[in-house]
């Protein structure tokens, strides 16, 4: 029941991700097995692992996303460093100097009237404050 749970909380996170325009990597989805260990000094299973390393070898610019975007790694409850720990576990080498550039997107120019006076980022906010606090009455 808590799987689904997290599955849940990744999903929504992606919504809210796209949703204030910052990209949250489509790729992070198969690694959805993964988020129980990304805290955990354990080892990994293979159920984690093998949607690691094939994501390593099919899109091999997802880890530099997920590293390099904006609250991502912060949002799944967890730190760079231990998200490349997980990684090293299941085999795969990744080093964040090979990431060529920032994935995140840039702000587009500012516009008069472009924003209708924020009313859109103060919704986005809302949902992800009561997101937030029904992921916290769940698991509390």
């Amino acid at each position: 029941m808590i799987r689904v749970w997290k599955l849940v909380l990744v999903l929504s996170i992606t919504v809210i991700g796209f949703a204030n325009g910052q990209g949250v990597p489509p790729c992070l989805g198969p690694l959805s097995p993964c988020i129980d260990f990304l805290n955990s000094t354990k080892p990994p299973p293979q159920t984690c692992c093998n949607p690691v390393k094939e994501v390593n070898a099919n899109q091999n610019s997802c880890f530099c996303e997920l590293a390099l975007t904006p609250g991502a790694l912060e949002a799944l409850g967890t730190t760079l460093s231990h998200a490349i720990q997980l990684l090293q576990s299941c085999g795969v080498n990744f080093k964040l100097t090979s990431c060529k550039a920032p994935f995140s997107s840039a702000p587009p120019p500012a516009t008069v009237g472009g924003d209708e006076g924020g009313t859109s980022r103060a919704t986005f906010s809302g949902l992800s404050f009561a997101l937030f606090l029904c992921v916290y009455a769940m698991f509390n």
